[in-house]
């Protein structure tokens, strides 16, 4: 099993939450309104550095971790294809992890 731990802007709420329901992800953790900065820039929360991160981390076998991981860069790749639009301010990241209780 593996820890999946999803960073992005908490505008994209929307469409992370619809790639894990196509996904058969049906129970994670979510952790609303963190702060950061990366390599779209900082995001604070406050006037100067407005919005905030959110973080999703779930456990997933690996064939359904590559299925996550796989629609999340379909859609960035996607993005990259339409004029004027940007690339997701999303990362996704993966270490092995035990359930103990």
């Amino acid at each position: 099993m593996d820890m999946l731990m999803i960073v992005f802007r908490a505008s994209l709420q929307v469409r992370v939450h619809e790639i894990l329901r196509s996904c058969d992800v049906l129970a994670f953790t979510e952790i609303p309104e963190t702060v950061g900065t990366g390599q779209s820039g900082p995001a604070e929360g406050i006037s100067y550095y407005p919005g905030t991160n959110r973080v999703i981390m779930v456990a997933l076998e690996p064939a359904q971790r590559d299925k996550v991981t796989i629609a999340i860069k379909d859609w960035c790749a996607e993005t990259l294809k339409h004029s004027g639009w940007v690339k997701p301010a999303i990362r996704v990241f993966s270490w092995p992890c035990a359930q103990l209780a």
